[in-house]
């Protein structure tokens, strides 16, 4: 008589839902459990990196900054989160018992943390704020199991709502990017040549080429547009020569676990539950991308891993993560939509936090290298959600629920700041986000509005 392990068990569950998957709407040159050669996996797990490097290291950098964290420091809080990413990527790809959705979801630092943990930081101290950041991370892994039983709160016409209001938000960050705004790169001539380069390029390539080739677009259009910058002189490698060659990680590095003051601490369990409904909406699109089913054990498993990356990365002297959008972007763009090429991209991660020099050569790249590429992906995003809507709204509900939860979103991406100041402080970072906003809306009015399935 044979047994086996509960991490077994849910591999074999998650598999077989696998095998009974419909046709997709991508053209998927490797599917979800396909294994492309070592060679063409680097490839494409450096692809992903290249995505998401520059929002992932974005909210430790500004934490640093508004906090006055010394260099070493803030170094300290960019490996910090990058480590986190890179084990709970390769734990939510691969799986480990019932966390990780064994999905093409790559983990990264979400802005919306920025605002509570320089709070907590100022208030008490930053070793406080890690201790909350810490908590927290293990609360959302716990209440894991009862997010996963959500899922019939996301029919379609509600994910396609979301991708369209994730999609057409991210494309403002993306202009920003690309405009290097807040950099000094702003109001440079070449820029918009640059964002458009790269633009055709990636389309260039997606419609003259194919199989491999056109799988690795992105990360062409990339170093083409890299190493165009480089002879021109935006490219800037004194942050390379000065990158130390390996550097290992610290363990909970300011000053200790401390108490955190009790609102905080409530206030960050309520953006890691806030998150969990994104990481929610991004995991059942994924899997209606890639025509599997998007089941309970997904759910679970992918919130279980947001809440553990959290947590480890907050150990290592990091920020809150949650699964990110960047790559399903870049999923729907190229067609890789293997989750063995994510836990690549995860071990990547791993390998720059250990050796700072090679994340510094990514880190120089100019951002509008980056937002034209950015603002392609993206509308990649909401196209998807266009295409989920095409096949899901029936009636007259359903094109309110979308209207309501867009123009919403969209009212809120554009509102002046200072129409939050009317706010509390707890909430204002949440009601100033046009995703999260979004997603508040087309939910309580799927559970609201008459005639729901």
């Amino acid at each position: 008589m044979t047994s086996t392990t509960p991490d077994a068990e849910v591999g074999t569950a998650l598999a077989q839902e696998s095998a009974r998957a419909g046709v997709t709407m991508l053209e998927l040159r490797y599917g979800l459990e396909d294994k492309p050669g070592p060679v063409p996996a680097v490839l494409f797990g450096l692809q992903h990196v290249l995505v998401m490097f520059t929002a992932m290291i974005a909210s430790p950098l500004v934490i640093g900054q508004l906090l006055n964290l010394s260099p070493e420091l803030r170094a300290t809080m960019v490996t910090g989160v990058m480590l986190g990413c890179g084990i709970g990527t390769v734990i939510s790809a691969l799986g480990l018992g019932f966390v990780g959705a064994r999905l093409p979801l790559l983990l990264g630092a979400y802005a919306v943390y920025i605002g509570p943990v320089v709070a907590m930081a100022k208030a008490t101290s930053l070793g406080a704020a890690t201790t909350a950041m810490i908590i927290g991370g293990l609360v959302l892994f716990a209440l894991s199991p009862v997010i996963g039983k959500l899922r019939n709160l996301f029919p379609p016409v509600v994910v396609g709502a979301l991708l369209v209001i994730t999609g057409v938000t991210l494309i403002r960050i993306a202009v920003n990017i690309a405009a290097g705004t807040n950099t000094p790169y702003a109001g440079h001539p070449l820029t918009i040549w640059l964002v458009v380069g790269s633009i055709l390029l990636i389309l260039a390539i997606n419609r003259l080429t194919t199989g491999f080739l056109r799988a690795l677009s992105v990360f062409i259009a990339l170093v083409c547009l890299y190493l165009i910058a480089i002879p021109l002189g935006l490219a800037d490698f004194t942050a390379v020569a000065n990158a130390p060659w390996f550097r290992l990680p610290s363990i909970i590095p300011y000053g200790g676990l401390q108490r955190p003051d009790t609102g905080a601490l409530v206030t960050v369990i309520v953006y890691h539950l806030v998150a969990a409904i994104y990481t929610m909406s991004i995991t059942l699109a994924l899997c209606k991308m890639l025509a599997i089913e998007g089941s309970e054990r997904r759910i679970r498993g992918a919130v279980a891993a947001d809440g553990l990356g959290s947590a480890l990365a907050a150990l290592f002297g990091g920020v809150p993560l949650i699964s990110y959008d960047q790559n399903v972007g870049a999923i729907s763009l190229t067609g890789v939509g293997s989750r063995f090429v994510v836990a690549v991209a995860g071990a990547i991660l791993i390998a720059m936090a250990l050796l700072p020099k090679i994340g510094a050569i990514i880190a120089i790249v100019p951002p509008f290298v980056l937002g034209g590429t950015l603002i392609f992906m993206f509308a990649m995003i909401a196209a998807v959600g266009v295409g989920i809507l095409a096949d899901s709204m029936r009636t007259q509900r359903d094109l309110l629920l979308l209207a309501a939860s867009l123009g919403l979103s969209t009212a809120v991406n554009f509102a002046p700041p200072a129409i939050f100041e009317a706010v509390p402080q707890a909430l204002r970072i949440l009601a100033s986000d046009g995703i999260v906003v979004g997603t508040v809306m087309a939910v309580v009015l799927n559970l609201v509005l008459p005639g729901r399935d």
